[in-house]
């Protein structure tokens, strides 16, 4: 099928689920009891070149206005690392078109009113490329202020679906899954096991998590299934689990999807659960991917999730390149990425490097044309189509991580 189909086909099937819907909460996630979980925010982040630091007179700039602080850390950061090894590799080899690349970063330190300042004084700089936040809200105010300067914006891991339409910007891309994509891959997933109903429990600590499973619901009953009942779980209300619990004893469905954080979902839903004996297959959006909490929620049982990566030390990721991106993010920060997505800080950065030396120009309208010819280009993390109204990669695989306790296990790649 066309990409340009695909995406016509996804995007109406998802309507009015995208982050925006009703019910979506954008919430800090809850502090964490230990280190372990407060990955993103004890990341010694490689140094930019700071404000105030004179550039190379030839230097192409490179912007990054993604949070490092704040609850949005845990998915800006690990993407915003991988970019900037990625531009130090660039640099070792000779730079780009002979010239050397310097990153600018911009804490947003996840919060609104620092976005519209944030992108004003990187344009200052005169940024080539601007690397931008993950969450289209956060990142509205300052693609307004973008919007007439023409910069090509790429954002690692956007994944609300006005990312991939074009609607934020004809130079706006993202290399983030479109939540309509992932929702049709853990509908095929469910599909495949051969079940027929299942319920579905939202943690809304996350807009990403809201729009998947809306969007889940959608695709699954678009192929024949059935959602016996559609639960949404607030750690600010966790008298909101009875009612899960009574729900899904009621409805008794085949099987169960969660779209939770890994910060919330593994110990507040996901081990309630199995301890009242909701022993059903659990499907898990790429949101819960993540080591850290496998081994530490008893009973886990038959579950299987969406990733980006394979980071788990005991089942390596079967692309060289993904390896090396880990490998890579492990020599910079001491410790191993947290979870898959991390894989899209590295690719934002291969995709723009390969449109620039194609177009053999640093001007924008020349580079995001050379992205859109992107024809299932083969990136760190799998192949990916662009094309005119198609700016984030629709069509692209995900990995599917199985656990087998108390390790996590890579199992196959899953194409849409």
């Amino acid at each position: 099928m066309r990409p340009e189909l695909l995406v016509v086909l996804m995007l109406a099937a998802c309507a009015g689920c995208g982050l925006f819907s009703e019910g979506t909460v954008v919430s800090p996630a809850p502090a964490a009891d230990n280190e372990e979980l407060s990955i993103a925010q004890s990341t010694p982040f490689p140094t930019a070149t700071p404000d105030g630091v004179p550039l190379p007179a030839d230097a192409i700039v490179v912007g990054a206005l993604m949070a490092t602080s704040g609850f949005l850390a845990d998915y800006d950061e690990p993407a915003l690392v991988a970019a900037k090894n990625r531009i130090d590799a660039l640099n070792d080899a000779g730079g780009l078109l002979g010239r050397p690349v310097v990153l600018r970063h911009v804490d947003s330190h996840t919060e609104l009113s620092s976005m519209r300042n944030g992108a004003e004084n990187l344009l200052l700089d005169g940024v080539d490329l601007l690397l931008m936040t993950c969450d289209a809200a956060y990142a509205a105010p300052a693609l307004k202020v973008l919007e007439s300067s023409g910069t090509l914006v790429i954002s690692p891991c956007g994944t609300d679906d006005t990312w991939a339409t074009g609607e934020l910007g004809e130079r706006v891309f993202s290399m983030g899954t479109p939540v309509s994509t992932e929702a049709a891959l853990m509908a095929s997933l469910v599909v495949n096991r051969g079940f027929e109903t299942t319920a579905v429990i939202i943690d809304q600590t996350s807009s990403e998590t809201v729009a998947v499973c809306e969007a889940f619901q959608q695709s699954f009953e678009a192929v024949g299934g059935q959602v016996t009942g559609l639960y949404r779980y607030q750690p600010t209300d966790p008298g909101l689990l009875g009612p899960i619990l009574s729900g899904l004893n009621g409805g008794n469905p085949e099987a169960i999807v969660i779209c939770g954080t890994r910060l919330v979902a593994p110990e507040e839903v996901l081990a309630p659960l199995r301890a009242a004996g909701n022993l059903q297959p659990i499907f898990a959006s790429s949101t819960m991917d993540g080591d850290h909490w496998i081994g530490k929620v008893p009973d886990v049982g038959d579950f299987t999730m969406l990733s980006y990566a394979s980071v788990y030390t005991a089942s390596t990721d079967p692309s060289p390149e993904v390896r090396q991106v880990l490998a890579d993010y492990l020599a910079n920060t001491g410790h191993r990425a947290s979870d898959g997505r991390v894989v899209t800080g590295h690719d934002a950065i291969e995709a723009y490097v390969r449109a620039v030396e194609r177009a053999g120009t640093l001007e924008p309208g020349a580079v995001a044309g050379q992205l859109e010819r992107f024809e299932s280009e083969e990136l760190a993390g799998g192949p990916v189509t662009f094309g005119p109204g198609i700016h984030a990669p629709v069509s692209r695989p995900m990995r599917v991580i199985a656990i087998e306790e108390p390790f996590a296990r890579y199992d196959r790649i899953l194409v849409p």
